[in-house]
């Protein structure tokens, strides 16, 4: 897990990114943070769970993790009626049935391999702090 501060574009817009592959999440995370974007990074359901304490924005969140579904991160956030965007990213063809329960819905799904401009563009009209 790291966090770090952000440039001076969405200083206060705090992003958590929760994906188990390395090489996806680096990567992810240098774009955000290159943005503007404060980032708090988990390889895990758990480290993402745990990282909703620091009150992130956005959620940008794998469904296929290691300790269990993303979508059970995503169910616990909308229970809980948390004011955080959730974007899902999936590699799954048939990732309608990866979430569960049903009613737990995310803003947005966006396909991997994932277009870095299309989701930064989305962040910026959804995620930015008021």
């Amino acid at each position: 897990m790291q966090s770090s501060a952000a440039g001076t574009k969405s200083a206060k817009t705090r992003i958590l990114v929760v994906e188990d592959d390395r090489t996806s999440r680096n990567a992810l995370t240098a774009l955000l943070r290159l943005s503007g974007y404060e980032v708090l990074n988990a390889a895990t359901l758990m480290e993402g769970r745990a990282l909703l304490a620091d009150s992130p924005n956005c959620v940008i969140l794998d469904l296929m993790l290691p300790d269990g579904n993303g979508s059970e991160l995503l169910a616990y956030v909308r229970s809980h009626h948390l004011p955080i965007n959730v974007i899902v990213t999936t590699g799954a063809i048939d990732w309608a049935t990866k979430l569960s329960p049903p009613n737990a819905t995310p803003d947005v799904i966006f396909p991997k391999p994932v277009d870095y401009r299309q989701l930064i563009d989305w962040l910026e009209g959804h995620c930015l702090n008021q």
